[in-house]
Parts: C-alpha cells; structure tokens; sequence
C-alpha cells in the first residue's frame, strides 16, 4: 500500500508560535530580524499578489498606509466611524438555492471585472441525481444498524458516543445547509474582489499557522467571514479588520487558548487601534445574530475515514487537500461534508486507492459520481498551487505535516509524463 514519506516529527512542536517579548519598536525589529520571529501583516502578503498597490497621498505616514493594498486608514485625529460601516447594499441573510438560480445576470459591463462571477467562473454547487440517491439508500439500508458493533472498537470509546452518531450527524447536515453563505455574496460588495478575499484568506492561513491554532478554527473563521460579508458591506480599507475579528471570534469558540487581544493587533501590524477590533467583534457577531456553530468539515473528515478504520496517510493527505478549499470562490457555499468527502475521495485517488465502497457511500453520504466534479476541481488547483494557494503550499509541505502538498506535486508530475 503506498504510504507517505515516513517522519518522526508528527507532533506539533511545544514552542509558542508567539512570544510577549517579540512586541518591540520598528527599528529594534528591523536590526533584530535574525533572531525574532518577522510580523505578518496583510501588505506583506499583497506584496505577491498581482494586484497593483493603491497610490496614497502624501499627506499619509507609512503607518496609516498598512491596510488592504496600502488604502489610507482612518487616524485618531479624524471623526470616529464604525470599524464596519452599515451596508448600502442588504444581501439575503439566508441562502437560497432556488433564488441564486433564477437571479438576474450580471451586466455586460461587468463582464471584464474579477469580482463579477461570470468573469471569476460559476459557484460549484452540489448535484444528486436519481442513481445517487438510491446508491445512497441502499448503503444505509446495509450498513446502518440501530444496536452498536459489539466488534467495533468506537462502542467502547465514551467519547464516540456511538448511540447517538446518526441522530448527531444527521443534525450537523441542517446546519450546513442553514448556514451556508451566499455564492454571489461579491456581487453586493462595491469595493471588494474574489483576489482581494484571497489575498486576505492567504493571510490569515499564516497567521493561524504561527498561533498553532486548530484547524476547526481556520475553518470557522472563513465561514465567519464569508456569512457576514453575504450580509453587510464591507469598505476596502475595513476588510483586513473582517479578517482579524472573525479569527478572533473562532479563536474565543474554539480553542482552549486562544491568542490574546494585543498578539491579534501586533498580528495586524498595529494598523488598529484594539477599541476599532472590538468593535468590529460586537458588530460582526450580532450581524451573524450569535450563530457560530457551524459545523466545519472536520468533523465530517474524522466520520468518513472510519471506512478506512482511520488510515492515516489518506486522512492526512486529505487534510491538505481540504484545506486549499478555502482559496477556492467557487466554493464559498459549498457543504462542509462535501468538501470532506471530496477531499478524502481524491486522496484515496492519490494513494492508489480507485474505489469508492459503501462504506465510504455510506459514511460520507455521497457517492463517487458526485464527488468527481468537485476532486476535479481541487486537482486543478494543486496544479497551480504556488499561485492559488501558496501559505498552504508551504504550510503542508513541513515534515509534521508529512510534505503532503509535495506529494500531490509529485503524483501530478507522474500523471502528466504518463499522459504525455
């Protein structure tokens, strides 16, 4: 069986990704760079985007030009606003399929801009077809019993809580679909663009890498930020506070430590003052009306790998693959346990594995025919993955992380020579 590249430095290691004693001045970071730990901020990422910097007054020191693309921040001697101002523009709160189906297109005149859909390619959206459907059934009605496994080793495991598993999980499948974003939600956001999420997304994989944050949470927080900016309007020079305050919101719900107030602004650069970021927290949080438990795809991830009896190399090959979703506007509205199904399907792939039993069927709910459009899709972004999702890249190509994006880099390489 075709395993990864064997390590033995699977754990994360025990040093704090941040350190109090790194907070110091400019100049003493700047001659200190060397033996500190350099700051993330979101210009520094935008420095490889292709997205041109924005021509600032002169007017403007250097520090009130680290926001989003270098746009002029607001300063302490200018009339205090909201760290999100109130939309111009309402989009619908709660998805509708029906309803994003029949919408109206966009104009013509659109067509050239990346935050027009039809420029930036349609949502991907789940199908089900009648063959599906009764593949699906069919697994259930072979597999599901209402009396725990006496075999299995998860009945004796308390915290598996096995009784309940399907009234569980079959719950998690409402909220997904109850709070999905808006495919379209870019649509209603004069100032924003498709790249400009990424650029933030980019960012914001870094700054959970260097907390050592859980992956629920990065999960969580591109769901945070995708719901709200369906709902309200968000200005250019305000959107990297979107960022900041929504991983701060899935940091408090997720972790047990969580990073602190003043780690999130040096995070930031200091490009806000900490009254703007809770601000922007109170705001954000009562537009989402308190609801923060969605469920993330990891869940769904750990649920389909017992059809493997949790095989390790294809569970963490599939989180890589999983997490270059959140690059992806094509699937901002995408389910969670679709994702997980889809990413664990084309792992199997990857390692040799072609088939799709029922049991998979069975624990992901999905079949192979409709976990191909979706595998094909993430296949193609690994193979531009420098230039569609680069902090992942790297993220994944560490030894803790088992050098998985460099595996799928490899496997693509063998399967191009071969076709060629």
């Amino acid at each position: 069986m075709p395993v990864l590249p064997s390590t033995d430095e699977n754990a994360v290691p025990l040093d704090s990704a941040y350190r109090h004693d790194a907070v110091m001045s400019a100049k003493t970071a700047t001659t200190r760079t060397a033996q500190n730990a350099r700051r993330i901020a979101l210009g520094d990422v935008t420095a490889r985007s292709n997205v041109p910097s924005v021509a600032v007054a002169g007017s403007h020191n250097v520090k009130n030009r680290t926001g989003l693309y270098s746009q002029p921040l607001k300063t302490r001697d200018e009339p205090d606003v909201d760290p999100v101002q109130e939309p111009t523009v309402q989009a619908h709160s709660d998805y509708n399929h029906e309803a994003a189906n029949n919408s109206d297109p966009v104009d013509a005149a659109d067509e050239g801009d990346a935050s027009s859909v039809l420029s930036d390619r349609e949502p991907l959206l789940l199908t089900t077809s009648d063959e599906s459907q009764h593949a699906i059934q069919l697994a259930h009605q072979q597999l599901h019993s209402d009396v725990p496994d006496p075999l299995d080793e998860d009945t004796y495991d308390l915290v598996m809580v096995v009784e309940y598993t399907p009234e569980i999980f079959r719950y998690l499948h409402e909220l997904e679909k109850k709070w999905q974003p808006h495919p379209r939600y870019m649509l209603f956001q004069p100032e924003l663009k498709w790249s400009y999420r990424s650029t933030l997304i980019d960012w914001i994989v870094q700054v959970h890498a260097r907390f050592q944050l859980l992956p629920e949470t990065l999960y969580l927080t591109v769901n945070i930020i995708d719901r709200f900016l369906s709902r309200k309007t968000v200005t250019l020079n305000r959107f990297q506070l979107v960022g900041a305050a929504a991983l701060f919101l899935a940091a408090k719900f997720e972790e047990i430590n969580c990073p602190t107030i003043k780690e999130i602004l040096y995070m930031l650069d200091n490009s806000y003052t900490k009254d703007e970021l809770l601000k922007a927290e109170r705001y954000m949080i009562n537009a989402l009306e308190f609801e923060l438990g969605w469920p993330g795809p990891m869940s769904f991830l750990r649920r389909v790998s017992k059809a493997d009896d949790y095989e390790y190399d294809i569970r963490t090959l599939a989180k890589y693959l999983l997490e270059t979703t959140i690059m992806d506007s094509r699937l901002v509205s995408a389910q969670p346990s679709w994702l997980a199904a889809g990413a664990y399907y084309l792992s199997r792939v990857i390692l040799g594995f072609n088939d799709w039993t029922q049991h998979h069927i069975f624990y992901s709910n999905y079949t192979a025919e409709q976990l191909f459009p979706l595998a094909t899709v993430v296949l193609e972004n690994c193979r531009h993955a420098t230039q569609r999702h680069q902090a992942i890249f790297e993220k994944y190509s560490e030894r803790r992380h088992r050098r998985s994006s460099q595996v799928v880099a490899r496997w693509i390489a063998m399967a191009e020579q071969r076709v060629t």
